[in-house]
């Protein structure tokens, strides 16, 4: 099969991330008040599987939740509000222009309730499926356009696909599962286009795990006041997953629209923390570092045992392709004590790894040596 990752590269490879860390001035932590420690998953078992960020919530966003306790008898009412103005003078917005939600995951629902209740949804595949699985169970018609060749989103064919039933386009960018990006000089253009025809909306769940992510943001066309939705969370960056705290930015009738819908009450342990980690610059910087070193471990052994892969992906994680049934690549990293992504439609064959901790990348890199390297 392809060739094997050497020994030496991957000692080097090792060798130079824990280096990093070691030399990694101690200011960013202090600054966010303590070192970051990773989050435990299942027993004996890396959890590689979520796209979640193992070292957890900055110490900031830990003593905010802390803190946050002493009220918890309270119902929370209008706790959002700090976050939203936060958020707010970041985006050249106002706080009418924003809902914050039980993670991304409940405005991509009701989105998907509003907008496509007796209509039509168009998204690409495969990518994340909250909004049209939720949307089809409410009777919405749901158009599927696969990727291009590059694993990228085709927009000349989801341009095509949407029609005068379409109510809303669905955009997910960086796209999970594959970690592509339409760059934002080709975002924008488009979804300008696509919003004088139905509702846009753009997950933008992974964008800012880059520090560049303001040059591809789509939240341009927001403020331009089209009919255009863009969902970020707290879950990835932020490490915030267990706690669901996310939120939307789009033109005020549009949140008005969603708000309409809303599902739950937001708790305020979890606004506490995301309030805290949103303003914790050093913390990001932190977390977008040791993904990067994470990210170099995995796609090194990938490079070096020839498997194709998506390059430069803009996700925590990694799209590969196994050359052979994922359930027996899944089965063989599960008994070295790795647990990797479930299985895409139409890539039978291809696995998508979350990224843990840098010392876990490691050891799964040695894993991907020692499957390839077996005889058939």
């Amino acid at each position: 099969m392809a060739s094997q990752v050497s020994r030496r590269s991957l000692l080097l490879g090792a060798t130079a991330a824990a280096a990093t860390l070691a030399t990694r001035p101690a200011r960013a932590e202090a600054a966010a008040g303590g070192s970051v420690s990773p989050a435990s998953g299942a027993p004996g078992l890396a959890r590689l599987i979520a796209n979640e960020n193992p070292y957890g919530p900055s110490a900031s966003a830990r003593r905010a939740i802390t803190e946050a306790l002493a009220t918890a008898w309270q119902y929370p009412m209008g706790n959002d509000q700090p976050l939203k103005q936060l958020i707010a003078a970041r985006e050249g917005l106002s706080p009418k222009h924003i809902m914050v939600a039980e993670g991304s995951g409940e405005i991509l629902r009701i989105a998907g309730l509003v907008f496509g209740l007796g209509r039509e949804v168009v998204a690409a595949t495969p990518t994340f499926g909250f909004l049209q699985a939720y949307a089809r169970q409410m009777g919405a018609t749901v158009t599927e356009v696969p990727l291009d060749e590059h694993l990228r989103h085709d927009l000349k064919a989801l341009a095509a696909a949407v029609t005068a039933s379409t109510g809303l386009l669905y955009i997910c960018n960086p796209n999970n599962p594959t970690g592509t990006l339409i760059p934002g000089s080709e975002l924008r253009p488009f979804v300008q286009e696509m919003a004088s025809r139905t509702t846009v909306l753009v997950d933008e769940a992974y964008l800012d795990l880059w520090e560049d992510w303001p040059q591809h943001t789509a939240t341009e066309r927001v403020r331009a006041g089209e009919a255009v939705i863009v969902t970020r969370t707290f879950s990835k960056l932020h490490g915030l997953a267990g706690l669901r705290v996310g939120y939307a930015l789009a033109p005020p009738p549009l949140i008005e629209r969603l708000e309409k819908h809303r599902m739950t009450i937001q708790g305020s342990t979890g606004v506490a923390a995301a309030t805290a980690s949103y303003q914790d610059l050093e913390f990001q910087a932190l977390s977008r570092a040791r993904l990067r070193e994470g990210l170099a471990i995995t796609t090194e052994a990938l490079q070096e045992l020839k498997l194709r892969h998506v390059e430069n992906g803009r996700g925590n994680f990694v799209f590969f392709d196994t050359s052979g049934p994922l359930t027996d690549f899944s089965a063989a990293m599960r008994r070295a004590g790795y647990m990797v992504g479930r299985p895409f439609p139409h890539y039978s064959t291809w696995c998508r790894v979350s990224m843990g901790t840098v010392e876990q990348m490691r050891g799964f890199a040695g894993a991907l040596q020692n499957y390839f390297a077996s005889p058939a």
